[in-house]
């Protein structure tokens, strides 16, 4: 039964210096452990980074030095109906441009756990 509050996943970073500009690499080798309402990417490093949620597509770009905040209940359609990703979701990193300094790309999230 879900619970009236929300719950923090656990912080992911990942080093710039390791980016490959052509291949994908997941940030988040477990998944999420619940359907995330909210995903924040913060990107702290001095490279420009592509994002994906499929590790084929390009989804999102987050230039350096910036972040990037889904809220994706807001995008729910009807009143009552909830939008979320999926539980166990992956995220997917490469580089837009090469780090010279580095620095490290965090993702966090929020979900509302099941008791």
């Amino acid at each position: 039964m879900p619970v009236n509050y929300i719950s923090p996943v656990e912080r992911i970073y990942f080093d710039s210096l390791t980016l490959d500009p052509v291949n994908y690499q997941v940030i988040n080798n477990y998944g999420f452990e619940g359907a995330c309402a909210i995903l924040r990417i913060v990107n702290e490093s001095d490279a420009n980074i592509v994002i994906s949620y499929d590790g084929v597509t390009d989804h999102d770009y987050v230039q350096d030095y910036s972040h990037m905040t889904l809220n994706f209940q807001l995008n729910s359609q009807g009143n009552g109906n909830v939008s979320l990703i999926k539980k166990w979701s992956h995220v997917y990193v490469r580089g837009a441009s090469v780090p010279k300094i580095g620095g490290y790309i965090y993702l966090t999230g929020y979900y509302q756990p099941i008791i």
